[in-house]
């Protein structure tokens, strides 16, 4: 008997179960309206970075959104390169935040929620736009450890 070999196209059922709020997968690209695309983190990056390496990719801007492990459901919205770095730098000090021993991460989330008039459901750095993450990254950075180093 040989293992079941999962893909975007035959994804795991159990791993989809396990996703509470899955955003539908994108079509077309928010930032240029082009096709979106199935594709591996080889095919984009030149090497795979995790036991899922699939992607929703736009050829023609290069955004992007990782998916689910096992799944095709997507981790975010898609994000062209200026939104991932953004992105990247408001969740740092919210890390800092639970990681630290401050708040439990689910506390953090509650509260980050909160403060940005969100239902705990959509407080995800990946559906944050430029402006969440700017509102995100200053609230951490105000009730954060300032002598925590990044992780």
């Amino acid at each position: 008997m040989h293992a079941t070999v999962f893909t975007p196209d035959n994804p795991s059922p159990t791993a989809i179960a396990r996703v509470t709020n899955p955003l539908p997968a994108p079509t077309e690209c928010p930032f240029c309206s082009s096709a979106v695309r199935v594709a591996s983190h080889e095919a984009v990056y030149g090497r795979d970075y995790s036991d899922w390496p699939w992607m929703y990719h736009c050829t023609h801007c290069d955004a992007s959104v990782g998916m689910h492990p096992f799944t095709h459901i997507p981790l975010g919205t898609m994000a062209d390169r200026q939104l991932r770095e953004v992105r990247k730098k408001a969740k740092a000090p919210f890390e800092r935040i639970w990681r630290g021993g401050r708040m439990t991460r689910a506390q953090a989330y509650r509260a980050l929620a909160e403060h940005l008039n969100l239902s705990a459901r959509e407080c995800h750095f990946g559906w944050f736009n430029a402006e969440q993450c700017q509102k995100a990254k200053a609230w951490a950075e105000g009730i954060g450890l300032p002598n925590m180093p990044a992780k």
